[in-house]
């Protein structure tokens, strides 16, 4: 699957579906206006410049959003060196999964984390239940 930002100079290509898309509402995630979907590095190909921020309100900020540097689309985020620092075994991209066409996320389900509400330890809640994206009912 290739997606793009809205001036098509970022692609993303990912070799298939994501498992799930979290459509968190903590600030970060909101104002970045992405959906995320997870894979490991060597499944993830992105071309073209991009320029990346990593939360200041963060002693050890887990990860740096990425934009295009001409739209300023957010396209992905890539774990901080810091964060791989403390977890060797980390290894995660997050593709923002609205930079794809609908119709090729049929069949994948999407989860309302609480990020909002998380205090940053343990698992977080979910604010609605999941859904499913399908034919009838698009994202």
């Amino acid at each position: 699957m290739t997606g793009s930002c809205i001036c098509g100079a970022v692609v993303v290509t990912i070799e298939s579906k994501p498992d799930f898309v979290h459509d968190c509402n903590c600030s970060l995630c909101r104002k970045a206006g992405a959906a995320w979907g997870y894979f490991g590095s060597a499944e993830v190909v992105i071309s073209g410049a991009t320029i990346g921020f990593a939360r200041s309100d963060k002693a050890i900020p887990g990860v740096e959003v990425h934009s295009c540097r001409r739209c300023s689309a957010t396209t992905h985020f890539e774990l901080t060196s810091s964060y791989r620092e403390r977890h060797e075994t980390a290894d995660q991209v997050g593709v923002n999964m609205r930079i794809f066409d609908p119709d090729e996320l049929v069949g994948v389900e999407i989860r309302f984390p609480d990020g909002k509400a998380w205090s940053g330890k343990g698992p977080f809640g979910y604010r609605r239940a999941a859904m499913t994206i399908s034919e009838r009912l698009p994202w």
